[in-house]
């Protein structure tokens, strides 16, 4: 079973995460004006800012020194890469044009993240979770047709697909405190980051802080939404299966869906609808298994 000794706690923390996750359009439609680079650049700079002070308020320095001497580089350096290669892509996508492909990369990786519960965890699935992921792979089936046409080979979505759902996997085989781990995955990023900024600064590039307090907030608030959902998904992946974890995976795709139909009010055809729908009652059946 694989929803045995599941707790409640991990659920909390998964759902979180994927709640979090699903509100970037809020946080980030105000930064338009910014250059996604330079976003995704100043994203990682602040939240290792707020992974080292996190490390320093909650007394986690002499963890830090002994993790360091006890954790497996390449471990840490698979999900940092992992980590940038799907930071990358999202923003590749959003650059050009192809954000409905980024969107479908996001409800492939629970497809996956199940798929590979089965192949690598052995993980057992139930008679209504069988049910569930076949209803889910019928509503992804469609959101693929409406979304792509299928007019070209979805190869952002597959890099997408792969690195959100595999994030969770890697996450189980980096052992150690969650905090600890994650300041030194995002430590990976930061030389990149830092010196992208500071050749773009001595071009006259970038944003100038101190002349918008909102798009400063803004900035500095990045790094916060970023740090707590993977912090949070952390946790939750080593309290929950794997079939648990892809099935949360949906929450981000569908708060995005909501966001766009309602508060951006674009456009929702009856496809889409129907695809949804199928998701939909998958994630209650899989609710109603883990009751």
């Amino acid at each position: 079973m694989t929803t045995k000794n599941e707790s409640g706690q991990g659920v909390a923390f998964g759902l979180g995460a994927t709640l979090l996750w699903g509100s970037y359009p809020l946080w980030y439609k105000p930064l338009a004006g910014l250059d996604a680079y330079h976003l995704l650049s100043w994203r990682v700079v602040f939240a290792e800012l707020f992974l080292l002070a996190l490390v320093l308020l909650t007394a986690r320095v002499g963890t830090l020194r002994s993790t360091l001497k006890t954790v497996r580089p390449a471990n840490v350096l698979i999900v940092s890469a992992v980590l940038g290669l799907w930071w990358l892509m999202y923003i590749y996508g959003i650059m050009t044009g192809r954000v409905l492909e980024v969107a479908f990369g996001y409800f492939l990786s629970p497809i996956m993240s199940m798929v590979v519960s089965r192949v690598i965890f052995k993980e057992r699935l139930t008679s209504l979770q069988t049910w569930a992921i076949f209803l889910a792979v019928t509503g992804v089936t469609l959101m693929a047709f409406e979304l792509l046409n299928l007019h070209s080979f979805p190869w952002i979505a597959l890099v997408i697909g792969f690195c959100y759902s595999f994030y969770g996997i890697f996450k189980k085989k980096v052992p150690g405190d969650p905090v600890v781990i994650q300041t030194l995955e995002i430590a990976v990023l930061l030389p990149f980051a830092a010196l992208f900024l500071l050749l773009a600064q001595a071009q006259g590039m970038g944003h100038q802080f101190l002349q918008s307090g909102t798009r400063d907030l803004l900035l500095i608030a990045t790094g916060l939404i970023t740090v707590l959902p993977l912090w949070w998904y952390s946790l939750a992946a080593k309290q929950l299966s794997m079939i648990t974890l892809g099935f949360l995976q949906f929450v981000p795709p569908i708060c995005n869906f909501l966001l766009a139909a309602f508060v951006y009010g674009e456009p929702v055809s009856s496809l889409k609808l129907a695809a949804f729908s199928f998701i939909w009652l998958a994630l209650a059946l899989f609710t109603l298994n883990s009751i």
